[in-house]
């Protein structure tokens, strides 16, 4: 959980257009466990993805090509990369603990 007068910033980023993302934003809001707080990017060319080597291959030459590996980053203020996980499995996520730590390194 972020503390009081913390200074984070948290983005989610997808190949899905911005109105699909604003359409999953509103359903898991009155899903009952909680809205979205933060920006959900849209990245239709995929070239943020790319550019940090995320797009998973299975999905090369598809229909949905540029989606990436579910990936998290905690960069720091000079914006180098202080922590980072990606995972094979969209349904396998860090534990916010994980995040939390990773975070807590940055003091």
């Amino acid at each position: 959980m972020l503390k009081l007068n913390e200074q984070v910033a948290l983005w989610a980023i997808s190949v899905d257009p911005a109105a699909d993302s604003r359409g999953f934003s509103d359903k898991v809001a009155v899903d009952g466990k909680g809205a979205i707080n933060f920006p959900l990017l849209s990245d239709p060319r995929h070239r943020v993805i790319d550019a940090y080597g995320l797009q998973d291959s299975r999905y090369l030459k598809q229909r949905r090509e540029g989606i990436p590996y579910p990936t998290a980053y905690v960069i720091d203020k000079a914006g180098r990369v202080a922590w980072m996980r990606i995972d094979r499995d969209h349904t396998v996520r860090p534990a916010n603990s994980e995040i939390r730590a990773a975070l807590d390194a940055l003091r």
